[in-house]
């Protein structure tokens, strides 16, 4: 009896645990979109300076944000947006419109990208 106890807890704890860390990459991806459009907007605006500003924002960002998504996600997921976020930084800084779009939008991709391989969902179990 003590040994089932054991390994309900277990599972409880395991499940709880899982919808935390869930509950936290959404909201992390959730704010990472919100820069993706703001970003978007600046550039559409042509406000380049504060784009490139809040470019390295996003970077940090992302630095503190992947270390903790390293536990759950591809890496090469995770490769593709550093990637893209060191070249949008170049292609702010040297006032390239439609390189600096299209690389938003397919920061904005990955991230979808994320929250949907990371949502509870009995697809994503089995």
């Amino acid at each position: 009896m003590k040994n089932v106890m054991i390994a309900f807890t277990l599972f409880a704890v395991m499940i709880v645990c899982i919808f935390i860390s869930s509950s936290y990459i959404n909201r992390t991806c959730i704010h990472l979109q919100n820069l993706n459009s703001t970003l978007e907007s600046y550039i559409i605006k042509d406000k380049y300076q504060d784009a490139y500003n809040l470019s390295l924002d996003y970077i940090a960002k992302w630095n503190k944000t992947s270390k903790f998504l390293t536990l759950y996600m591809h890496h090469e997921d995770l490769d593709y947006i550093d990637t893209e976020i060191l070249k949008l930084t170049q292609y702010i800084k040297n006032e390239d419109k439609s390189e600096g779009l299209a690389t938003v939008h397919v920061l904005k991709h990955l991230v979808s990208h994320i929250m949907a391989h990371e949502r509870v969902s009995i697809g994503n179990v089995f």
